[in-house]
């Protein structure tokens, strides 16, 4: 075995440096994501000119109803390999073959399913789409040990690389296929290519490849823990996706369009980050299981520089909103502005929310996490059913407050083997979090009582700014709360220096 490949089964141990390479990891990893966001936007703006919003409805039909197949196909191993203290290439090559094969068992189950989605919705174009997007379950499985053996080593900065190739090149396949007139098959088409290139780079960054498997004790617990993780996965996304699910059973499919892009809109400059830190908070965090009071220092600190930053991102995105999506978009979209103003506000009680998944898989207690997804997924349920009578707008605000409710006992109970308790998260979010909502209340505010007159984008600079200084003076200024600040230029320095 070579050294490169032997790097990815060492076991993992306590370093010095591990706060700082965490939070290097988690800066790149943020960029190149933000990176990607941009091209998912680039790629909005573009295919939200070149075809309708009833083909972004139809495609979002199927999207959300196989969002689920992905976290089938990883089974929560992923996550166990990079959680997992020892591990061995034969290990990891047997539960190579356990994701390869549920991969091409879920491809066929929705391509079977296929004719009976067409029935459901009355409308025969989605069985060949379902058809088609069946074909990026078989080759999720082929990558999902590469990407974790990547996670383990904390590659950070190479998986964005991937994952921003994936997206560049699906992106440049979609607006071609617009431009030629393939309506929504443009949007088809882009899932499926950026599935061949991940598939590509992955194998290519990532030196080991599967040989014969081994499911020894160790594999068949790690499969256990992968079950609960999917158990997990499964639930919370469905949570995520039943708005779009129960509104596409009762609306039209232009209206679910309007809602799937905001919701893209917002996945991609807030949700995106989450996504991202969830990987670097987990893997680093999981090289503390051994030293909980070191973990729960790591944990809060990592939580509140979290809070500092994205924060503010979700409060002011949620006041430009409107003119962000006309300004992208393009003015048939403006619905989409509208219900983006209300789902941005999500992202302040979605910080704190999104980091339970750290303890649990640092932890090892997947079957906690799975425990909380069922929870997640009753009171999504719950909210939108709510707010389904008001339309777009009542569901999005159910699932607003819906998740606002839940944020705060999701980190409580899953911080509970390690005495994290309420008192904690107060401490390093409260100061942020009174920030943002302030920011947001003002912003409001001030476009509607001082900004109406000007310019779109001139009213969305405005705002941003006004948003940005009043944050800092209640967060920086009334509070005092500077190290996220102290962190972040100690970091730029570090790369200005190795620059």
């Amino acid at each position: 075995m070579s050294e490169v490949v032997a790097a990815y089964f060492e076991e993992h141990r306590e370093s010095k440096d591990l706060g700082r390479r965490a939070l290097r990891g988690g800066i790149i990893s943020i960029v190149i994501q933000y990176g990607n966001a941009a091209l998912q936007i680039v790629a909005a703006i573009v295919l939200a000119r070149l075809l309708a919003p009833e083909d972004f409805g139809l495609v979002a039909i199927v999207s959300v109803l196989t969002s689920f197949a992905p976290l089938l196909i990883d089974f929560g191993l992923l996550d166990a390999t990079a959680q997992r203290s020892r591990i061995t290439p034969a290990q990891v090559s047997g539960l190579f073959w356990v994701s390869a094969g549920i991969g091409v068992t879920v491809a066929v189950i929705v391509a079977a399913c296929s004719p009976l989605i067409a029935w459901i919705y009355g409308d025969p174009r989605l069985q060949p789409i379902a058809l088609c997007i069946a074909i990026t379950f078989v080759l999720s499985g082929l990558t999902n040990q590469h990407m974790a053996l990547l996670r383990r080593t904390m590659q950070f900065g190479r998986i964005g690389q991937i994952q921003l190739f994936g997206t560049l090149t699906g992106t440049v396949v979609a607006i071609a296929a617009a431009v030629a007139g393939y309506g929504y098959w443009a949007l088809v088409l882009r899932p499926i290519t950026t599935s061949v290139c991940v598939v590509v780079a992955a194998w290519s960054a990532c030196r080991w490849r599967p040989g014969a498997p081994v499911f020894d004790d160790e594999v068949k617990s790690m499969v256990r823990f992968g079950l609960h993780v999917v158990g997990f996965t499964v639930a919370y996304t469905l949570s995520r996706a039943v708005d779009r699910i129960a509104l596409g059973l009762l609306y039209r499919p232009d209206q679910v369009g309007y809602y799937q892009n905001a919701m893209n809109l917002y996945d991609n400059s807030v949700y995106a980050a989450l996504n991202q830190t969830h990987a670097v908070g987990s893997a680093a965090l999981s090289k503390l299981q051994s030293n909980p009071a070191a973990l729960r220092q790591k944990y809060e600190a990592a939580l509140s520089i979290l809070a500092f930053f994205l924060m503010p991102v979700a409060a002011i995105l949620s006041v430009t909103a409107e003119d962000l999506t006309v300004v992208l978009l393009g003015q048939k979209w403006q619905a989409a502005g509208a219900l983006l103003s209300i789902i941005a506000l999500r992202g302040i009680s979605h910080v704190v929310e999104g980091s339970q998944g750290w303890l649990h898989l640092s932890l090892g207690r997947a079957d906690r996490w799975q425990t909380w997804g069922i929870i997640s997924l009753v009171v999504q349920v719950i909210a939108v059913l709510a707010g389904l009578p008001f339309g777009p707008v009542g569901v999005a605000w159910g699932v607003v407050i819906g998740c606002s409710l839940i944020a705060l006992p999701s980190v409580i109970y899953a911080g509970r083997p390690l005495d994290i308790g309420a008192e904690l998260v107060i401490r390093a979010v409260g100061p942020q979090t009174i920030g943002a909502v302030a920011a947001t209340a003002a912003g409001w505010w001030l476009q509607a009582a001082v900004l109406t007159g000007y310019p779109a984008l001139v009213r969305m600079i405005l705002s941003g700014c006004f948003c940005s200084c009043l944050y800092l003076a209640v967060v920086v200024g009334v509070f005092r709360h500077r190290e996220p600040l102290r962190i972040a230029g100690t970091i730029i320095q570090d790369f200005i220096r190795k620059r």
